[in-house]
């Protein structure tokens, strides 16, 4: 890599994680751990620049949430019964869903949304939001280092294969559990507005 390119990473690469990861998801960090892993930048600077730029694009959805209301939401969410889904979560297991929102298919950003238009407090939603960033940015670390590690590895076709293999059996299931659940759903009320209390 020419010498002029690593300076500017090895300067600039955490702050590229950070508004990566503000924007997106997961594609910054296969990103930041592959020059992890080419001695560019840290493991630990990765996984902090991945998760505050993680918590802070969840804040941002929060305070829109907050903003322009539940009417507006459904243009923003990925229509309207992911609201209701996530809506269901937290009447049935309260604020600690936002801790799991990074790990649920569908409902990353929508959960944000939710919790902004039915008046989670912003202190309590900014501190379990923190967490969820922070679990979510050191498991993808850790396993992607693993990942990258096994493709250099002398037989990474083997493990690359592997990790292909399971990565289509994992998005197979959660496909099939995503249309199961579709099929199961009843349809969605009209009601602009249905609150969720956060006591």
């Amino acid at each position: 890599m020419d010498a002029r390119v690593e300076s500017y990473i090895r300067t600039f690469g955490y702050w590229g994680v950070f508004l990566w990861a503000v924007l997106g998801g997961e594609e910054s960090l296969v990103v930041a751990v592959w020059l992890v892993k080419q001695g560019l930048l840290s493991f630990p600077g990765v996984v902090a620049a991945s998760a505050f730029g993680g918590a802070v694009g969840d804040q941002m959805y929060f305070y829109l949430a907050r903003r322009y209301g539940w009417t507006r939401l459904c243009r923003l969410a990925r229509g309207r019964r992911a609201l209701e889904r996530a809506q269901a979560l937290l009447a049935r297991y309260g604020p600690s869903v936002v801790i799991a929102s990074r790990f649920l298919v569908g409902l990353r950003i929508t959960i944000p949304l939710v919790c902004g238009t039915l008046g989670m407090s912003a202190l309590l939603f900014s501190l379990l939001n923190l967490v969820s960033a922070l679990l979510w940015a050191l498991f993808y670390a850790l396993m992607l280092t693993f990942v990258w590690s096994a493709i250099a590895a002398p037989h990474w076709r083997v493990w690359l294969a592997v990790v292909v293999a399971a990565a289509l059996a994992l998005a197979l299931l959660i496909r099939s559990r995503r249309i199961h659940s579709t099929g199961a759903s009843p349809a969605a009320k009209e009601e602009d507005h249905v609150g969720v209390g956060f006591g």
